[in-house]
């Protein structure tokens, strides 16, 4: 985007942002959007941003910096947005010497600016616009400090504090998404959940601070071993679960595993000790389910395998059954 955008109309203009929740704190951050604030932060132009407002995706920050700016289904998109209700080419934002515009595509679902359906609507900011009925998001002008603030706060929003892995919520919304992907585009979509093998002996034996640290050190092996679009959280607990798209159940039994190995490999410093920790595995992908392939089931399947590779003798990877 070239050239310098100019201020929100009103120089005073405040904007809330939402609640972010995570396992652990909540975080209620409120930011001041204005001529002043961007004048004094730093001497880079001005960033003309969107917020996502709903669901588990609310508060990811994505900068307008390439025009025109396409959201949809589509890969094709400036912003590729993974949900049933949105077209695959959906809305666009352009601009000229008059400000930006928002534009409807011909989508199925609408677009909306403060509730109304537009085909073309010119944008100001700190409005609100919205994709179908369930995507939303914000517009405003930030400067590069409020971006990375913005950012960091979205990001500690989906991350489990203590691991910093993916934490639960944001869990529950990729496998929905994920299986929908695969469903449109008849693909194929994993699950491996991972379970630490006799998690309550190290925390009797050692201390609740050295099964910390275990779990801390799994979460490293593992992210070592993941590609980047593999979605790896925890579950809850001593449990955790790894979203493969693209992969089979073979593939999944593959990355298990590996996984599985190179923790038993692995041995674990806490409070000058060594501990030696193994785990087990349940795999499942999409074939395994009755169609239509919904979460819950894909989950149960996983989670069925899990128990049997702990009541099988822990330390093992089962992937039928």
């Amino acid at each position: 985007m070239s050239g310098r955008v100019g201020p929100p109309d009103s120089p005073n203009f405040h904007e809330q942002l939402p609640t972010f929740v995570d396992d652990t704190k909540t975080m209620d951050i409120s930011i001041r959007f204005g001529e002043s604030t961007l004048a004094a932060a730093s001497n880079q132009p001005p960033r003309t941003l969107l917020m996502r407002m709903d669901g588990v995706h609310a508060g990811a920050v994505f900068a307008v910096d390439q025009l025109p700016y396409t959201m949809g289904r589509h890969a094709g998109n400036t912003l590729q947005i993974d949900e049933d209700s949105i077209s695959r080419f959906h809305a666009r934002i352009t601009r000229d010497e008059q400000g930006f515009c928002l534009e409807d595509l011909q989508s199925r679902n609408g677009t909306f600016v403060g509730g109304k359906r537009i085909t073309r609507h010119r944008l100001k900011y700190g409005e609100g616009l919205s994709l179908g009925a369930k995507v939303a998001f914000h517009f405003n002008v930030s400067d590069s400090h409020e971006e990375r603030l913005l950012r960091r706060l979205y990001e500690s929003s989906t991350r489990d504090a203590l691991t910093g892995a993916y934490n639960r919520s944001h869990f529950d919304e990729r496998l929905r998404t994920e299986i929908a992907f695969a469903s449109r585009h008849a693909a194929e979509t994993s699950l491996v959940m991972i379970d630490i093998d006799h998690f309550k002996q190290v925390n009797d034996e050692y201390g609740h601070q050295s099964g910390d640290v275990v779990l801390k050190e799994l979460v490293s092996v593992v992210q070592r071993l993941l590609r980047t679009e593999d979605v790896f959280a925890r579950f809850g607990g001593e449990e955790f679960a790894v979203i493969m798209r693209g992969v089979n159940l073979a593939g999944a039994h593959r990355l298990a595993e590996r996984l599985r190995l190179a923790l038993a490999e692995t041995p674990i410093s806490s409070d000058g000790k060594t501990i030696c920790v193994t785990l087990s595995a349940g795999c499942a992908s999409m074939t395994c389910c009755a169609t239509p392939v919904n979460p819950a089931e894909l989950l149960r399947v996983a989670d069925r395998r899990l128990y049997l590779a702990k009541t099988g003798g822990r330390n093992r990877v089962v992937a039928e059954g």
